[in-house]
């Protein structure tokens, strides 16, 4: 930590150094933006069309500011309120949780090279974010706390490295007498892209997850490397993209027991665009642990938590959490297939998606076999910055689901889920 002070230090005085010599502020006008999200879904997930599905709506509003100071010096501010409609069960009472989602300092062409510093709080995306993105389904999203430097042209190639702050050291408002262990989780990664022409881009991903949290007192929660390569191929109507990565370590897997680390994750995704149809093919496999494996010291479960999971594995999020709970720490293999019919003068569209689910070790009782899942989804364009959606989706479970999910229950019913959504963006 004292570190990474030291670095954000050293850059804001180089910063405006250079700043002092060309001193002349940028008088544009201030910009205001915002985002209103509405959602509102009915749950019946639960297997058990007997029982009462839940029905809930959900609200992010958003205000922005954005402002450049000099020639290369910006800020941005981005103020948001999450809630759940009736969420304070009395219309005189508030939440009071408006945050600062987002709140950063941009500084760019430091010694008049492409060279860039980003400090504050901020929402982070490499990739397609499988492994590293805000997750804007969730109606509060992720932001961290932290900075960025960046070198090189986002058109050819750039280079990131970042430290993200997860957990404080300690509140300065309650400084403990005398200290206490050092309990402070933080992430430090490289990331790059490299554009090799119009049709090729590599990109290449590390971070190492440093929790100092000690919840077996032995070792630390979290000492966990993740590295990755991605392909992208792009030519005409054609594209091809394979994400691969591999986590090496240790980790409080399940928050249960800590446990030596070696997993990997691998998706390939082939789409084709005609006309109005964007047609994809997509497999992918999380790696998971064997039954017989589940009490040793060493684990096989690949660990995402910090992705935009939702548009990856299925609709109804059963597989976008931990899954060492959600599959019994089995891992996951999918196949997907997703069609977009979107009329290029239409404010129509309506997308679809099929996915067939398996673990990817056997349960104990040699089943691998999840589920099949179907989504639809269709949305209006009101304006350019208004659209109204609806969706939904079924599942159909398989015997490994079975016994998961409520394995009293021997039989279960299709579930299914769906929702209404406004998009206002100002």
């Amino acid at each position: 930590m004292k570190n990474s002070l030291i670095l954000v230090t050293l850059f804001f005085l180089i910063s405006f150094q250079s700043f002092a010599q060309n001193d002349s502020v940028k008088q544009n006008e201030w910009k205001f933006s915002g985002h209103v999200l509405m959602r509102s879904e009915l749950d019946g997930k639960d297997f058990d069309n007997l029982t009462f599905p839940p029905s809930y709506t959900l609200m992010r509003t958003r205000v922005n500011v954005e402002k450049n100071l000099f020639d290369d010096v910006s800020f941005f501010i981005q103020l948001q309120d999450s809630r759940v409609w009736g969420q304070t069960a009395n219309p005189t009472k508030n939440l009071a949780n408006i945050d600062m989602h987002q709140g950063y300092i941009d500084i760019k062409n430091i010694f008049n090279v492409p060279l860039s510093f980003r400090v504050g709080r901020f929402e982070i995306e490499y990739g397609s974010g499988r492994i590293l993105g805000p997750n804007p389904w969730n109606y509060v999203a992720r932001a961290w706390d932290g900075y960025r430097i960046r070198y090189g042209n986002e058109n050819k190639y750039f280079f990131d490295a970042f430290s993200l702050s997860h957990t404080a050291l300690t509140d300065p408002t309650k400084y403990p007498f005398s200290a206490k262990p050092d309990t402070s989780f933080n992430i430090y990664g490289l990331w790059s892209t490299i554009n090799l022409g119009e049709e090729n881009k590599i990109e290449l991903l590390s971070y190492f997850e440093n929790n100092n949290k000690k919840t077996d007192s032995v070792h630390k929660d979290a000492e966990l490397l993740t590295a990755g390569l991605n392909y992208e191929y792009k030519s005409g109507n054609f594209n091809a993209a394979l994400e691969t990565a591999y986590q090496s370590g240790r980790s409080l897997f399940g928050g249960i027991k800590n446990k030596e680390a070696s997993s990997y994750l691998a998706c390939l995704k082939i789409q084709y665009t005609l006309k109005s149809i964007t047609a994809s093919l997509n497999v992918e496999t999380v790696s998971g642990t064997k039954p017989t494996e589940t009490e040793t010291e060493k684990t096989n479960t690949f660990r995402r938590p910090w992705g935009t999971v939702h548009q990856f594995y299925g609709y109804l999020d059963y597989f976008t959490g931990d899954l060492t709970k959600s599959t019994n720490n089995l891992g996951l293999n999918d196949v997907h297939i997703k069609c977009k019919f979107a009329p290029k003068e239409s404010p129509f569209s309506i997308d679809f998606a099929l996915w067939y689910f398996m673990t990817n070790q056997k349960s104990a009782s040699g089943k691998s076999t999840l589920g099949e899942e179907l989504n639809l989804v269709g949305r209006y364009n009101l304006h350019e910055n208004i659209f109204v959606e609806i969706g939904g989706g079924l599942f159909f479970t398989g015997e490994a689901m079975k016994e998961i999910y409520n394995p009293s229950k021997t039989e279960k019913d299709i579930s299914f889920w769906s929702y209404v959504r406004l998009d206002v963006r100002l």
